[in-house]
C-alpha cells in the first residue's frame, strides 16, 4: 500500500478534492455531476418516483414529470423520495446520508436511517416525515441530500453486491398506507370542534336577541291579555254567591197531630 491509499484508510471522509479527482468512469455516483459537490459531500436530487401518506394521493405512488414535478409534504405527513442518482460503493466504502440544513430547519426529519452500506448498489429511498407547523413544497431535480463518504481500514468481508432499489416498491407503501392520526390532524379536529362550539354559542344568542324582539313587538298585546285574565279572575273570586230563598218547614203533619189526640 502506498502513501496515497494509505492516506484514504482508516476511517478518513472524502474531501471535495477527493470526489474531483476520480478517475472517470469509476465515481461511486450515477450519473457524476461535478458542480454536485459541497464541501465534502455530495448532493444527491429528488428523483422521478415520490409516495405522501396523504388521502389525495390514495395509496398509490406518483410519478414525477417535467409536465408535474411538484408535490407538497403537509405537516404530520410521512413520505417517500427515491433519488434521481444511483449510487455504488465500493466494499471498503461506507456512506453518510442527511438532509441540508434549511430543509430540516422546516421541519423534515430523515425517518430512513443514516447510512448507506458498503458493497450496495442502486439508488436511494429516503422515508421522511414533516414534523414542522407548516406544508413543505418540493420538485423534481432538488438537491437535498448530502451524502458523505469514508473509507474503512478494510474491506468488509462480505464480497456480493446489495441490490438496491431502481423505484419504490410496493411493499414500502403498504407499510404507512394505512389510518394514522397524529398530533397535527388532533389539534385540527380540535379546532375545528372549537370553531363549531363558537358557532353554536352565536347562533344561540341570536336565538334569544331575536325572541326578546319578538317579545318587545307584542308585549302590550301579551302584557293586556294577562292583565285581562288576571282582572276577570279576580272579579269572579271576590264577587258573593247567589243567595237561595229560606226554606220554609212543612207544618201541617205536627199541627193535626195533636187534633187527634184530642179527640
Amino acid at each position: 500500500m502506498d502513501q496515497g491509499q494509505a492516506r484514504h484508510r482508516g476511517g478518513a471522509f472524502w474531501s471535495d478534492a477527493r470526489w474531483r479527482n476520480l478517475p472517470a468512469g469509476n465515481e461511486p455516483v450515477q450519473p457524476f455531476r461535478p458542480n454536485q459537490i459541497e464541501d465534502a459531500n455530495y448532493l444527491l436530487s429528488i428523483g422521478d418516483e415520490i409516495y405522501v401518506s396523504s388521502p389525495e394521493s390514495k395509496n398509490t405512488i406518483q410519478k414525477l414529470t417535467d409536465k408535474k414535478e411538484n408535490f407538497s409534504i403537509d405537516p404530520g405527513q410521512f413520505a417517500f423520495v427515491l433519488t434521481e442518482e444511483a449510487v455504488a460503493l465500493p466494499f471498503d466504502v461506507i456512506g453518510f446520508i442527511s438532509i441540508r440544513a434549511h430543509i430540516k430547519f422546516m421541519g423534515l426529519v430523515n425517518i430512513s436511517g443514516f447510512h448507506v452500506d458498503p458493497g450496495y448498489s442502486g439508488k436511494l429511498i429516503f422515508a421522511v416525515f414533516n414534523a414542522g407547523p407548516t406544508r413543505i413544497h418540493l420538485k423534481k431535480g432538488d438537491k437535498i441530500f448530502p451524502l458523505w463518504l469514508a473509507d474503512l481500514d478494510q474491506a468488509i468481508s462480505r464480497s456480493s453486491v446489495k441490490s438496491g432499489y431502481q423505484n419504490i416498491p410496493s411493499r414500502l407503501v403498504n407499510q404507512i398506507s394505512g389510518q394514522f392520526t397524529t398530533a397535527y390532524q388532533v389539534k385540527e379536529q380540535l379546532d375545528s370542534i372549537k370553531e363549531d362550539v363558537t358557532k353554536l354559542k352565536s347562533f344561540r344568542l341570536y336565538v334569544l336577541v331575536f325572541l326578546g324582539l319578538i317579545g318587545l313587538a307584542f308585549f302590550p298585546t301579551i302584557r293586556d291579555n294577562i292583565v285581562a285574565l288576571f282582572s276577570s279572575h279576580r272579579s269572579a273570586v271576590q264577587s258573593p254567591p247567589a243567595t237561595l230563598p229560606p226554606v220554609q218547614p212543612d207544618l201541617s203533619g205536627a199541627q193535626q197531630a195533636p187534633l187527634r189526640e184530642q179527640q
